[in-house]
């Protein structure tokens, strides 16, 4: 005679709890992005380092050592490349994350059509995408700025904000990657945003040199473009001097990020939709 007792699947009915929340929604599609990043961290991260290693070495040490007597808005040449190099570099690794990074998971993984299969909203999507770039600009940033000390840039405490800087730097530029992909047809037309936007600002921004003082129009110009606000903060951390000017480029930095944070949401929801 069978002793064998008839499973209770009881369990099997009971609804799962699922983490649903906002918070949870970001953290997902963050912690997603992180662990595929990590899965080739030495690639993904070599470049972010060494090409602002290069530009300091070739230019903050190579040609600073011509003006090593010269101050350059009160800061040392070095340490004046250094300010603006940490803020390129967070501006790069995100803007490259939501072109190249995200048109591919877009169009070729079709990644995005998978996440809409959960509980994902396609704002939360692109929201904890941005918060991923914004993370990976605060460590580059704060990556960078240690190697420049190394090499004789000459900090302050309040530079331990720079991954702050880092990380809203990030996010605006993440934001502004998004609105570019939400027009882009081909991956081939990145080529004209990162040599003719994305590459200008990386020097006429004044990383390497001020802008203000040549000409009003320039003065102007310079304003408005949206790396310059970031700059001129790590620079005022650097100097650890700060101004009704700080806090106008504190307000001009946020917003930019609030204004292209909006238009990238309803462009790139737009775009998945239409897709």
């Amino acid at each position: 005679m069978s002793t064998d007792a008839t499973p209770d699947l009881s369990d099997l009915w009971r609804p799962v709890p699922l983490r649903t929340g906002l918070f949870w929604s970001l953290y997902g599609v963050w912690y997603r992005h992180v662990r595929v990043y990590c899965k080739s961290l030495y690639a993904n991260a070599t470049p972010p380092v060494l090409e602002p290693l290069f530009f300091f070495t070739a230019i903050g040490i190579g040609l600073g050592h011509y003006l090593a007597a010269e101050t350059f808005d009160g800061l040392p040449y070095k340490t004046y490349v250094a300010s603006g190099l940490l803020v390129a570099s967070a501006m790069f690794t995100a803007v490259f994350e939501t072109t190249f990074g995200t048109f591919v998971r877009l169009v070729y993984q079709k990644t995005y059509d998978a996440m809409l299969g959960t509980h994902l909203r396609i704002h939360e999507m692109f929201i904890g995408e941005m918060i991923f770039s914004a993370s990976k600009g605060a460590v580059f940033s704060a990556v960078v700025l240690l190697i420049t000390i190394l090499f004789g840039a000459r900090p302050t405490w309040w530079c331990l904000l720079v991954p702050v800087i880092g990380f809203l730097t990030a996010y605006l530029f993440a934001a502004i990657g998004l609105i570019v992909t939400s027009y882009v047809k081909t991956i081939t037309n990145y080529s004209f945003f990162t040599s003719g936007v994305i590459t200008p600002l990386f020097f006429f921004s004044g990383t390497f040199f001020p802008i203000r003082g040549h000409h009003w129009v320039l003065d102007l110009v310079s304003f408005l473009v949206p790396l310059t606000h970031p700059i001129e903060l790590s620079r005022a951390l650097f100097k650890s001097e700060f101004t009704g000017m700080t806090l106008l480029h504190l307000a001009m930095l946020v917003a930019y990020l609030v204004i292209c944070h909006i238009a990238a949401l309803r462009r790139m929801t737009k775009r998945v939709l239409l897709e």
